[in-house]
C-alpha cells in the first residue's frame, strides 16, 4: 500500500520540503531550515523547533554507542570526499512509515550540510510505538537507526511485526544500533 506523500488517507501531515541541517567542523548544530520547524511541529518535536537546537553538538541527539559511531563514519566520509554521501532511511511514526533519503556534503571550511527528502509514506496496519530505554534490559529490543528494524531473538525483523506479533501492540522498549545491512552499506560506501 505505498501511498506518495501527499496522498489522500496519510495519516500526518507531510511537507514536501526538504529537512535542512548544517554543522560546523565540531559537529555543532549551526543551521536549520522552515521545514526542520514544520518537520518538529508535525511531531510532536516543538521543543526542537525555532532555532532551539542551535549550538547543539548532533551527536548529543544520536541515541546508542553504535548509532554515534556510525554517525561520526558518516561525518568523516562526508568530510574526506569531494561529492556528496547519500543513503536511503527510514523515519517512521507511529502510524506511518516514512522513507526518506538523506544526503551529506562538505565545504571548505569542515562544515557538513544535511538534507533530508521524504520520499513517501504508507500507513501502518496498527499502531506501532516505541520508547527509548534508558538502558538495556532483558525485554529491551535492539532497534536498527536506519531501516528501522528491530532485532529479536537474534533476527532483525520488521517494527510491525515485531510490535504486533512479539508485544502485542504494546509500546516497546528499545535501544538503537545498527543492523548489519545498514553497517554493509557504510563499509560500501567508504
Amino acid at each position: 500500500m505505498r501511498q506518495p506523500t501527499n496522498a489522500p488517507g496519510n495519516t500526518a501531515p507531510c511537507h514536501e520540503e526538504t529537512v535542512e541541517l548544517s554543522v560546523n567542523q565540531d559537529d555543532l548544530i549551526v543551521r536549520v531550515n522552515a521545514a526542520w520547524d514544520h518537520f518538529a511541529l508535525d511531531n510532536d518535536g516543538a521543543h526542537l523547533a525555532n532555532d532551539a537546537v542551535l549550538g547543539w553538538n548532533l551527536l548529543d541527539s544520536v541515541s546508542g554507542r553504535t548509532s554515534k559511531s556510525f554517525m561520526l563514519a558518516l561525518l568523516e566520509l562526508a568530510r574526506r570526499r569531494d561529492r556528496e554521501v547519500c543513503f536511503d532511511y527510514r523515519c517512521d511514526s507511529p502510524r506511518l512509515r516514512r522513507f526518506m533519503r538523506a544526503r551529506l556534503r562538505s565545504d571548505s571550511s569542515g562544515a557538513v550540510h544535511f538534507s533530508h527528502e521524504h520520499l513517501y509514506s504508507e500507513a501502518f496496519p496498527h499502531l506501532v510505538t516505541f520508547k527509548t530505554a534508558a538502558q538495556r534490559a532483558r525485554d529491551t529490543a535492539i532497534r536498527c537507526s536506519l531501516c528501522n528494524h528491530v532485532r529479536h531473538n537474534g533476527l532483525w525483523k520488521l517494527p510491525e511485526f515485531v510490535s504486533q506479533q512479539v508485544f502485542d501492540g504494546r509500546t516497546v522498549s528499545v535501544t538503537y544500533g545498527i543492523c548489519p545491512s545498514c553497517l554493509e552499506m557504510l563499509e560500501e560506501a567508504r
